[in-house]
């Protein structure tokens, strides 16, 4: 029995252009992934230094009276976010009085924003998206009568 031998055809380079398609695909889909992953990890750093800077600002020093000023509680809450690898963001200290009935009760608002822009390759194919993140707590100050 003889043996024939096909000459190569037109299909030979094809597999290369499927492993090209493919694999771009994945690689999209790898950063995809990490853009997400690191979008949702400054925002849930953001309202966790929210948060923190809420404690701090409704807890007076110890043995006083006298909560901290809005510098101290602004720099509690860029040294959390710079143990996170997050810098530049802005902090607001804003003090809210609400009345029920007779009774007014003293709140610290504290919200932390940052502009957040893309980390990986994908920054080249969408430059433009840029979003503000934030994270916002709002606590009852302890000194409240």
């Amino acid at each position: 029995m003889k043996e024939t031998i096909t000459p190569h055809t037109k299909q030979s380079g094809t597999a290369i252009v499927e492993a090209a398609i493919v694999l771009s695909l994945l690689f999209f889909m790898i950063f995809g992934i990490v853009e997400c992953a690191r979008f949702m990890q400054v925002q849930q750093a953001l309202t966790d230094a929210a948060r923190e800077g809420a404690r701090l600002a409704v807890a007076p020093t110890t043995g006083t009276a006298t909560l901290p000023s809005a510098s101290e509680i602004g720099n509690e809450v860029q040294n959390f976010l710079g143990s996170a690898g997050i810098y530049g963001a802005t902090v607001t200290v804003t003090p809210v009085n609400i009345v029920t009935g007779t009774v007014t009760t003293q709140f610290t608002n504290i919200r932390v924003e940052l502009p957040y822009s893309l980390l990986t390759a994908l920054r080249g194919w969408f430059g433009v998206f840029e979003v503000t993140l934030s994270g916002e707590a709002l606590m009852r100050n302890e000194t409240s009568p």
